[in-house]
Protein backbone atom coordinates (compact mmCIF):
# COMPACT_ATOMS: atom_id res chain seq x y z
CA UNK A 1 0.00 0.00 0.00
CA UNK A 2 1.26 3.41 -0.51
CA UNK A 3 0.91 5.93 1.18
CA UNK A 4 1.15 9.71 0.95
CA UNK A 5 3.07 11.28 3.70
CA UNK A 6 3.08 15.19 2.66
CA UNK A 7 3.03 17.55 0.35
CA UNK A 8 5.57 20.45 0.10
CA UNK A 9 5.68 23.80 -2.31
CA UNK A 10 5.12 23.92 -5.72
CA UNK A 11 7.51 22.88 -7.97
CA UNK A 12 9.85 25.56 -9.62
CA UNK A 13 9.99 25.27 -13.54
CA UNK A 14 13.74 24.04 -13.39
CA UNK A 15 13.07 21.00 -10.94
CA UNK A 16 10.16 19.67 -12.79
CA UNK A 17 11.92 17.26 -15.26
CA UNK A 18 11.09 14.06 -13.81
CA UNK A 19 10.44 10.35 -14.91
CA UNK A 20 9.75 11.08 -18.51
CA UNK A 21 7.23 14.06 -17.52
CA UNK A 22 7.85 17.73 -18.16
CA UNK A 23 5.41 20.64 -16.95
CA UNK A 24 5.49 23.90 -18.74
CA UNK A 25 4.58 26.15 -15.97
CA UNK A 26 6.22 26.30 -12.58
CA UNK A 27 2.25 26.54 -10.54
CA UNK A 28 1.65 23.52 -12.50
CA UNK A 29 2.98 20.59 -10.33
CA UNK A 30 3.55 19.86 -7.03
CA UNK A 31 5.74 17.52 -4.84
CA UNK A 32 4.17 14.70 -2.80
CA UNK A 33 5.67 12.04 -0.66
CA UNK A 34 5.45 8.12 -0.69
CA UNK A 35 6.27 6.59 2.65
CA UNK A 36 6.54 3.29 1.39
CA UNK A 37 7.94 0.58 3.98
CA UNK A 38 9.57 3.04 5.77
CA UNK A 39 11.00 4.73 3.18
CA UNK A 40 9.87 8.01 1.88
CA UNK A 41 10.04 8.55 -1.80
CA UNK A 42 9.18 12.11 -3.70
CA UNK A 43 7.55 12.15 -6.85
CA UNK A 44 5.81 15.19 -9.14
CA UNK A 45 1.96 15.49 -9.85
CA UNK A 46 -0.15 17.83 -11.26
CA UNK A 47 -2.40 19.89 -9.80
CA UNK A 48 -5.36 18.90 -11.81
CA UNK A 49 -4.42 15.29 -10.86
CA UNK A 50 -7.51 12.97 -9.58
CA UNK A 51 -6.46 10.33 -7.10
CA UNK A 52 -7.22 7.71 -10.07
CA UNK A 53 -4.60 9.48 -12.27
CA UNK A 54 -1.99 9.54 -9.57
CA UNK A 55 -2.43 5.77 -8.30
CA UNK A 56 -1.72 5.15 -11.92
CA UNK A 57 1.15 7.10 -12.09
CA UNK A 58 2.62 5.16 -9.34
CA UNK A 59 2.57 2.10 -10.21
CA UNK A 60 3.86 3.53 -13.83
CA UNK A 61 7.01 5.65 -12.88
CA UNK A 62 7.63 3.69 -9.13
CA UNK A 63 6.89 0.36 -10.53
CA UNK A 64 4.38 -0.19 -7.41
CA UNK A 65 1.95 -2.77 -9.32
CA UNK A 66 -0.67 -3.87 -7.23
CA UNK A 67 -4.14 -4.44 -8.07
CA UNK A 68 -5.56 -2.53 -4.88
CA UNK A 69 -4.39 0.49 -4.29
CA UNK A 70 -5.09 2.78 -1.37
CA UNK A 71 -3.85 6.39 -0.93
CA UNK A 72 -3.86 7.65 2.65
CA UNK A 73 -3.57 11.78 3.76
CA UNK A 74 -3.58 12.02 7.50
CA UNK A 75 -5.37 9.10 8.17
CA UNK A 76 -8.35 9.14 5.53
CA UNK A 77 -8.35 7.56 2.09
CA UNK A 78 -8.19 9.60 -0.62
CA UNK A 79 -11.06 9.43 -3.23
CA UNK A 80 -10.79 7.99 -6.62
CA UNK A 81 -12.18 10.54 -8.36
CA UNK A 82 -11.08 13.72 -6.09
CA UNK A 83 -8.49 16.17 -7.29
CA UNK A 84 -5.42 16.42 -4.61
CA UNK A 85 -5.62 20.44 -4.29
CA UNK A 86 -9.65 20.79 -4.94
CA UNK A 87 -10.82 18.14 -2.76
CA UNK A 88 -7.76 17.88 -0.21
CA UNK A 89 -5.80 21.69 -0.25
CA UNK A 90 -2.55 19.06 -0.69
CA UNK A 91 0.14 21.86 -1.64
CA UNK A 92 2.37 23.22 0.56
CA UNK A 93 3.92 26.85 1.72
CA UNK A 94 7.78 27.50 2.31
CA UNK A 95 8.26 27.62 6.22
CA UNK A 96 9.56 31.26 6.79
CA UNK A 97 12.35 31.65 9.01
CA UNK A 98 11.79 34.00 11.86
CA UNK A 99 14.65 37.01 12.26
CA UNK A 100 14.97 37.35 15.52
CA UNK A 101 16.29 35.16 18.39
CA UNK A 102 19.48 32.81 18.34
CA UNK A 103 18.00 29.50 17.18
CA UNK A 104 16.09 28.23 13.90
CA UNK A 105 12.29 29.10 14.18
CA UNK A 106 9.91 28.73 11.09
CA UNK A 107 6.52 30.48 10.85
CA UNK A 108 4.78 27.52 9.40
CA UNK A 109 1.44 28.94 7.30
CA UNK A 110 -1.38 27.74 6.45
CA UNK A 111 -2.61 26.05 2.87
CA UNK A 112 -3.68 29.07 1.37
CA UNK A 113 -0.51 30.71 2.61
CA UNK A 114 -2.76 33.83 4.01
CA UNK A 115 -2.06 33.19 7.73
CA UNK A 116 0.31 31.66 10.26
CA UNK A 117 -0.47 28.28 12.11
CA UNK A 118 2.28 27.08 14.00
CA UNK A 119 5.58 27.90 14.69
CA UNK A 120 8.61 24.74 14.45
CA UNK A 121 11.88 25.07 16.67
CA UNK A 122 13.75 22.12 15.06
CA UNK A 123 16.34 20.60 17.53
CA UNK A 124 19.62 20.34 15.05
CA UNK A 125 19.05 24.15 14.65
CA UNK A 126 19.09 25.45 18.40
CA UNK A 127 21.31 27.74 19.73
CA UNK A 128 25.44 26.27 19.31
CA UNK A 129 23.30 23.17 17.38
CA UNK A 130 25.12 21.99 14.62
CA UNK A 131 22.66 23.33 12.00
CA UNK A 132 22.21 26.86 14.16
CA UNK A 133 21.51 29.18 11.18
CA UNK A 134 22.99 32.44 12.85
CA UNK A 135 26.26 31.23 13.23
CA UNK A 136 25.33 29.88 17.07
CA UNK A 137 27.12 27.18 17.80
CA UNK A 138 29.66 25.07 18.80
CA UNK A 139 29.40 24.20 22.83
CA UNK A 140 32.87 22.47 24.47
CA UNK A 141 30.72 20.62 26.62
CA UNK A 142 27.56 20.38 25.22
CA UNK A 143 25.80 22.81 27.73
CA UNK A 144 23.65 25.56 26.59
CA UNK A 145 23.97 29.27 26.56
CA UNK A 146 22.16 29.38 29.35
CA UNK A 147 24.16 27.41 32.71
CA UNK A 148 22.11 24.30 33.66
CA UNK A 149 20.84 23.67 30.02
CA UNK A 150 22.05 21.46 27.09
CA UNK A 151 21.78 21.42 23.56
CA UNK A 152 19.35 20.21 21.81
CA UNK A 153 17.44 20.41 24.65
CA UNK A 154 15.19 23.65 23.80
CA UNK A 155 12.42 21.31 22.33
CA UNK A 156 11.30 19.11 24.93
CA UNK A 157 11.12 22.09 27.59
CA UNK A 158 8.63 24.14 25.30
CA UNK A 159 6.49 21.07 25.48
CA UNK A 160 7.33 20.64 29.22
CA UNK A 161 6.14 24.20 29.62
CA UNK A 162 3.01 23.41 28.07
CA UNK A 163 2.35 20.29 30.00
CA UNK A 164 3.24 21.89 33.09
CA UNK A 165 0.85 24.85 32.43
CA UNK A 166 -1.75 22.99 34.20
CA UNK A 167 -5.67 24.20 33.94
CA UNK A 168 -7.28 25.66 36.65
CA UNK A 169 -8.86 22.61 37.14
CA UNK A 170 -6.49 20.25 36.95
CA UNK A 171 -3.83 18.63 34.67
CA UNK A 172 -5.39 18.35 31.35
CA UNK A 173 -5.08 13.94 30.94
CA UNK A 174 -7.93 14.91 33.65
CA UNK A 175 -9.73 18.36 32.60
CA UNK A 176 -9.12 17.91 28.79
CA UNK A 177 -8.73 21.85 28.59
CA UNK A 178 -6.57 23.13 26.41
CA UNK A 179 -6.00 26.61 27.72
CA UNK A 180 -3.84 26.72 31.04
CA UNK A 181 -3.39 28.77 34.16
CA UNK A 182 -0.46 31.25 32.18
CA UNK A 183 -1.67 30.43 28.82
CA UNK A 184 1.11 28.88 27.36
CA UNK A 185 0.56 28.26 23.76
CA UNK A 186 -0.29 24.31 22.97
CA UNK A 187 3.12 22.72 21.99
CA UNK A 188 4.42 19.16 21.19
CA UNK A 189 6.54 17.12 19.36
CA UNK A 190 7.04 16.87 15.59
CA UNK A 191 9.17 15.66 12.67
CA UNK A 192 8.60 17.52 9.35
CA UNK A 193 10.65 17.29 6.02
CA UNK A 194 11.31 20.71 3.73
CA UNK A 195 13.88 21.85 1.59
CA UNK A 196 12.87 25.20 3.43
CA UNK A 197 14.72 24.12 6.69
CA UNK A 198 18.40 25.27 7.56
CA UNK A 199 20.37 22.27 5.46
CA UNK A 200 24.01 23.39 5.32
CA UNK A 201 25.07 20.23 3.85
CA UNK A 202 23.00 20.38 0.84
CA UNK A 203 19.26 18.76 0.63
CA UNK A 204 17.41 15.95 -0.58
CA UNK A 205 14.35 14.32 0.28
CA UNK A 206 15.71 11.64 2.47
CA UNK A 207 15.65 10.17 5.95
CA UNK A 208 18.26 11.89 7.17
CA UNK A 209 17.20 15.70 6.19
CA UNK A 210 13.50 14.65 8.82
CA UNK A 211 14.08 17.68 11.24
CA UNK A 212 12.77 17.02 14.79
CA UNK A 213 11.14 19.82 17.03
CA UNK A 214 8.45 21.43 18.54
CA UNK A 215 5.38 22.67 17.42
CA UNK A 216 4.19 25.56 18.70
CA UNK A 217 0.42 27.03 17.96
CA UNK A 218 0.55 30.25 16.56
CA UNK A 219 -0.93 32.99 19.12
CA UNK A 220 -2.35 36.12 16.80
CA UNK A 221 -0.85 38.80 18.90
CA UNK A 222 -0.38 43.17 19.08
CA UNK A 223 3.25 42.68 19.87
CA UNK A 224 5.32 42.06 22.18
CA UNK A 225 6.38 43.82 25.72
CA UNK A 226 9.08 44.88 24.69
CA UNK A 227 6.61 46.76 21.45
CA UNK A 228 4.19 48.94 24.54
CA UNK A 229 6.01 48.32 27.85
CA UNK A 230 4.56 46.43 30.89
CA UNK A 231 2.96 49.84 32.75
CA UNK A 232 -0.32 48.77 31.76
CA UNK A 233 -0.56 44.75 31.57
CA UNK A 234 -3.30 43.47 34.01
CA UNK A 235 -1.80 42.32 37.30
CA UNK A 236 -3.54 38.97 36.91
CA UNK A 237 -2.01 38.33 33.78
CA UNK A 238 1.36 39.18 35.32
CA UNK A 239 1.03 37.07 38.10
CA UNK A 240 0.11 34.33 35.97
CA UNK A 241 3.36 34.37 34.05
CA UNK A 242 5.37 34.78 37.72
CA UNK A 243 3.78 31.63 39.15
CA UNK A 244 4.80 29.42 35.81
CA UNK A 245 8.34 31.42 35.75
CA UNK A 246 9.40 30.66 39.41
CA UNK A 247 7.95 26.98 39.23
CA UNK A 248 9.70 26.29 36.26
CA UNK A 249 12.81 28.24 37.03
CA UNK A 250 13.03 30.42 33.53
CA UNK A 251 16.37 31.62 32.75
CA UNK A 252 14.76 33.53 29.84
CA UNK A 253 11.90 35.06 31.12
CA UNK A 254 12.02 38.67 28.97
CA UNK A 255 9.45 40.90 27.59
CA UNK A 256 10.33 40.04 24.11
CA UNK A 257 9.14 36.57 24.74
CA UNK A 258 5.82 37.86 26.26
CA UNK A 259 3.27 38.36 23.56
CA UNK A 260 0.07 40.76 23.96
CA UNK A 261 -3.40 39.31 23.21
CA UNK A 262 -7.15 40.04 23.66
CA UNK A 263 -9.27 37.97 25.24
CA UNK A 264 -12.89 38.24 26.36
CA UNK A 265 -14.58 42.09 26.27
CA UNK A 266 -11.34 42.92 24.17
CA UNK A 267 -9.30 42.63 27.19
CA UNK A 268 -5.50 42.28 27.47
CA UNK A 269 -4.08 38.74 27.64
CA UNK A 270 -0.70 38.14 28.17
CA UNK A 271 0.91 35.03 26.05
CA UNK A 272 4.27 33.54 27.40
CA UNK A 273 6.75 31.96 24.96
CA UNK A 274 9.93 30.68 24.34
CA UNK A 275 10.44 27.92 26.98
CA UNK A 276 13.50 26.45 25.83
CA UNK A 277 15.32 27.27 28.87
CA UNK A 278 12.91 26.49 31.74
CA UNK A 279 13.77 23.72 34.16
CA UNK A 280 17.35 23.64 33.64
CA UNK A 281 19.85 21.59 36.48
CA UNK A 282 20.21 24.49 38.69
CA UNK A 283 19.24 27.77 39.42
CA UNK A 284 22.22 29.99 38.48
CA UNK A 285 20.89 32.03 35.91
CA UNK A 286 17.22 32.28 36.45
CA UNK A 287 15.53 35.77 35.08
CA UNK A 288 12.71 37.14 35.31
CA UNK A 289 11.92 40.42 33.73
CA UNK A 290 8.28 40.96 35.55
CA UNK A 291 10.92 40.97 38.86
CA UNK A 292 11.17 45.02 37.78
CA UNK A 293 7.60 45.65 37.46
CA UNK A 294 4.90 47.24 39.45
CA UNK A 295 2.69 44.54 39.26
CA UNK A 296 5.18 42.28 40.75
CA UNK A 297 4.85 44.11 44.24
CA UNK A 298 1.16 43.73 44.21
CA UNK A 299 -0.48 40.32 46.80
CA UNK A 300 -1.74 37.05 44.45
CA UNK A 301 -5.02 36.69 44.73
CA UNK A 302 -6.64 34.78 46.37
CA UNK A 303 -7.39 32.53 43.45
CA UNK A 304 -3.47 32.73 42.72
CA UNK A 305 -2.85 31.08 45.88
CA UNK A 306 -5.20 28.48 45.85
CA UNK A 307 -3.57 27.07 42.56
CA UNK A 308 -0.34 27.55 43.71
CA UNK A 309 -0.93 25.05 46.59
CA UNK A 310 -2.63 22.79 44.47
CA UNK A 311 0.55 22.15 42.44
CA UNK A 312 2.72 18.80 43.36
CA UNK A 313 5.62 18.44 42.16
CA UNK A 314 6.36 14.91 42.13
CA UNK A 315 3.03 14.26 39.94
CA UNK A 316 4.33 16.85 37.66
CA UNK A 317 8.12 14.76 36.84
CA UNK A 318 5.83 11.34 36.25
CA UNK A 319 3.69 13.40 34.03
CA UNK A 320 6.67 14.59 32.48
CA UNK A 321 7.85 11.01 31.67
CA UNK A 322 4.34 9.58 30.94
CA UNK A 323 4.48 12.10 27.74
CA UNK A 324 8.04 10.56 26.68
CA UNK A 325 10.73 12.55 27.99
CA UNK A 326 13.35 10.89 30.61
CA UNK A 327 13.33 13.62 33.00
CA UNK A 328 17.05 14.08 34.40
CA UNK A 329 17.33 13.85 38.55
CA UNK A 330 19.16 17.75 38.07
CA UNK A 331 15.96 18.89 36.28
CA UNK A 332 13.03 16.71 38.43
CA UNK A 333 14.82 18.45 41.44
CA UNK A 334 14.63 22.09 40.51
CA UNK A 335 11.13 21.76 39.70
CA UNK A 336 10.47 19.93 42.96
CA UNK A 337 12.24 22.65 44.85
CA UNK A 338 10.90 25.83 42.78
CA UNK A 339 7.43 24.68 43.55
CA UNK A 340 8.25 23.76 47.22
CA UNK A 341 9.29 27.14 47.43
CA UNK A 342 6.59 28.48 46.34
CA UNK A 343 3.85 26.60 48.33
CA UNK A 344 5.92 27.58 51.63
CA UNK A 345 6.56 31.23 50.61
CA UNK A 346 2.36 31.54 50.27
CA UNK A 347 1.75 29.81 53.34
CA UNK A 348 4.36 32.07 54.95
CA UNK A 349 2.58 35.23 53.72
CA UNK A 350 4.95 36.17 51.00
CA UNK A 351 2.83 36.50 48.31
CA UNK A 352 4.20 39.15 45.95
CA UNK A 353 5.87 37.85 42.75
CA UNK A 354 8.29 40.14 43.67
CA UNK A 355 9.06 38.47 47.45
CA UNK A 356 9.17 35.12 46.05
CA UNK A 357 11.47 36.03 42.98
CA UNK A 358 13.99 37.66 44.86
CA UNK A 359 14.62 34.15 46.56
CA UNK A 360 14.76 33.00 42.69
CA UNK A 361 16.77 35.18 41.28
CA UNK A 362 20.94 36.68 41.49
CA UNK A 363 21.29 40.30 42.79
CA UNK A 364 24.59 40.26 41.00
CA UNK A 365 26.54 38.14 38.59
CA UNK A 366 28.60 36.74 40.87
CA UNK A 367 26.38 36.94 44.01
CA UNK A 368 24.55 33.39 44.75
CA UNK A 369 20.76 34.09 45.39
CA UNK A 370 19.24 32.94 48.32
CA UNK A 371 17.60 29.46 46.41
CA UNK A 372 20.86 28.01 45.52
CA UNK A 373 22.44 29.27 49.36
CA UNK A 374 19.56 26.74 50.34
CA UNK A 375 20.23 23.98 48.03
CA UNK A 376 24.15 24.36 48.82
CA UNK A 377 23.29 24.53 52.44
CA UNK A 378 21.67 20.97 51.82
CA UNK A 379 24.16 19.60 49.82
CA UNK A 380 26.70 20.54 53.11
CA UNK A 381 24.66 18.54 55.12
CA UNK A 382 23.92 15.84 52.47
CA UNK A 383 25.52 12.06 54.06
CA UNK A 384 26.88 9.25 51.78
CA UNK A 385 24.31 7.51 50.57
CA UNK A 386 21.67 9.40 50.88
CA UNK A 387 18.27 9.23 49.42
CA UNK A 388 16.72 11.62 46.87
CA UNK A 389 14.36 11.78 48.99
CA UNK A 390 16.21 12.38 52.52
CA UNK A 391 17.66 15.49 50.26
CA UNK A 392 14.47 16.71 49.30
CA UNK A 393 13.54 16.58 52.82
CA UNK A 394 17.09 18.01 53.97
CA UNK A 395 16.34 21.26 51.40
CA UNK A 396 12.90 21.49 52.91
CA UNK A 397 13.73 21.83 56.65
CA UNK A 398 16.93 24.25 55.20
CA UNK A 399 14.24 26.12 52.99
CA UNK A 400 12.05 26.74 56.04
CA UNK A 401 14.58 28.07 58.31
CA UNK A 402 15.50 30.79 55.94
CA UNK A 403 11.70 31.20 55.28
CA UNK A 404 11.24 31.91 58.76
CA UNK A 405 14.12 34.76 58.98
CA UNK A 406 12.67 36.41 55.76
CA UNK A 407 9.24 36.44 57.13
CA UNK A 408 10.24 37.79 61.26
Amino acid sequence: MSVVDVALSPVRREAVHSSGYCYNQAGDSILIYLSVSGSVIPMRVLKSDSIASVKLRIQTCKGFVVKKQRLVFKGRELARNDSLVKDYGLKGNQPIRSPEGTGGAYFMQDKLGVDYVSIFKPIDEEPMAVNNPHGVHGSSNGEGLKKGTRVGGGAVREVAAYILDHPKSGPRSLSGEMSGFAGVPPTCMVQCLHKGFNHPNGYKCAPENVKVGSLQMYMKNAGSGEDVGPGGFPVEEVHKISVLDIRMANADRYAGNILIGKGENDQTVLIPIDHGYCLPENFQDCTFDWLYWPQSRQPYSKETIDYIKSLEAEQDVALLRFYGWDVPVECARTLCISTMLLKKAVDRGLTTPFAIGSIMCRETVNKESVIEQIVDEAQDLLLPGMSEAAFMETVSQVMDSWLDKLTN
